[in-house]
């Protein structure tokens, strides 16, 4: 789902960019923004994993006093928000090398 809209999206930026003038190559912007897109998704869908981990609640134990103790059914509902986020990234990054094999 998270990987169409921005598909979409993607496709009438791109569009958008050479109805304007701003480019000539409207599978270049195309690239470049899937490419953002990718790394952007996969910062995300780690940050979610990470900051419900046990890493992360003894930082924040540590650093800020919190009480809150590590939970492991937490930890699994970050770790499946989290694969949308990933998989989402592995969608578009593969996109993204069948539109560079075929320029």
């Amino acid at each position: 789902m998270i990987a169409a809209v921005l598909l979409v999206l993607d496709a009438a930026a791109s569009a958008l960019a050479v109805v304007t003038g701003l480019s000539r190559a409207p599978v270049g912007v195309l690239g470049d923004l899937m490419l953002v897109e990718v790394g952007l998704l996969a910062i995300l869908g780690g940050f979610l994993e990470f900051s419900k981990s046990k890493s992360a609640y003894e930082f924040r134990r540590l650093a800020f006093a919190e009480e809150e103790e590590f939970s492991s059914a937490k930890h699994r509902e970050a770790s499946r928000r989290a694969v949308a986020f990933f998989s989402a990234a592995l969608l578009l990054f593969s996109f993204l090398i069948v539109l560079a094999l075929l320029e």
